[in-house]
């Protein structure tokens, strides 16, 4: 299991390349919930979201000869996006199969980073099947989107980023994908801020981590119709799994609905552009779904990669 030790390692790896994001407030946001809420704000990382973490972290400890055969991944967006530019940042060569329904401004990004994009149907395994017949074809290295201990431990210096600026917290609240953010930020928080509290968060119709959480072993769910496309996984990976029921305390959901309007406060209030899946851990909060008061709350903004016709029609 990945351990602070894998994710301070990642952390002296990343330092260079990675943006430090901030630690964004609001009083409205404080007034309306009862609580004092800080946003990791990794809508400002770059490629638009955390991802890039995981991704450096991963291809940077691959061997030379695995670096010279290149690497493929599978993703809906951003991880996309994260392995494209660190394979562009050390000069490997990235291939990357993306869901034909994957929002256009995420493929251009991909490909403007310099990678090669192979589309499939929507399916997790249609597109871990096209990864893995790419890797048996041409040799590369898979570099999964959350189902890895480098993934995971680069995932958690976004914590331990926050741990420089906060003494104490009693709340996390982290949007759940395929896992692998909560996985390396919730041993972080732990070891950090041990009395801390670790929510997940999912929208309504991509519960599988909701439901994997309360029956203790992974629940695989149909291609869920969510507008948050960073959670449109089927399933959580076996690590992840495993880190979550060791370290995660809670996990809940909120609808399409609150998140939208979470979208909506921060454009209008903040004044910052954040994802679907990006404000879905802060939606939590914005309906404080737990009832919480007079806390001190983290919630994270994994990313701000929004198409813009889905902006206007939120708006």
């Amino acid at each position: 299991m990945v351990a602070i030790q894998d994710i301070e390692a990642a952390y002296v790896r990343l330092k260079p390349v990675v943006h430090k994001t901030p630690l964004l407030s609001s009083r409205t946001f404080d007034i309306r919930t009862g609580n004092e809420v800080l946003f990791k704000a990794e809508n400002f990382q770059r490629v638009g979201a955390f991802k890039i973490r995981g991704a450096y972290n991963k291809i940077s400890t691959l061997s030379k000869d695995e670096r010279t055969r290149g690497v493929v991944t599978h993703s809906s967006g951003n991880h996309a996006q994260g392995v494209a530019l660190a394979a562009q940042l050390l000069g490997v060569k990235a291939v990357v199969v993306m869901p034909k329904i994957a929002p256009q401004i995420k493929v251009d990004a991909t490909r403007g980073y310099g990678a090669e994009v192979v589309f499939c149907e929507d399916s997790s395994e249609d597109r871990e099947r096209a990864a893995r017949q790419l890797v048996q074809q041409h040799g590369y290295t898979l570099v999964p989107p959350f189902d890895d201990e480098q993934i995971i431990a680069g995932a958690g210096t976004a914590m331990l980023e926050v741990a420089q600026e906060v003494k104490s917290l009693d709340y996390f609240f982290c949007p759940i994908g395929g896992g692998g953010l909560i996985s390396g930020n919730a041993i972080a928080a732990k070891h950090f801020f041990p009395s801390i509290k670790v929510v997940g968060v999912e929208t309504e119709p991509a519960n599988d981590c909701y439901q994997t959480f309360r029956q203790k072993r992974i629940v695989r769910i149909d291609p869920p119709n969510t507008i948050a496309d960073g959670m449109r996984t089927q399933s959580i990976g076996q690590r992840n799994f495993e880190i979550i029921m060791k370290y995660v305390d809670d996990v809940i959901t909120v609808t399409d609905e609150q998140v939208i309007e979470t979208m909506k406060f921060f454009l209008e209030r903040m004044k910052i552009v954040v994802e679907p899946t990006g404000a879905v851990a802060s939606a939590a909060m914005y309906y404080n779904i737990l009832n919480l008061k007079q806390k001190k709350v983290c919630t994270m903004i994994s990313g701000g990669n929004v198409a813009p016709d889905l902006l206007k029609r939120i708006l």
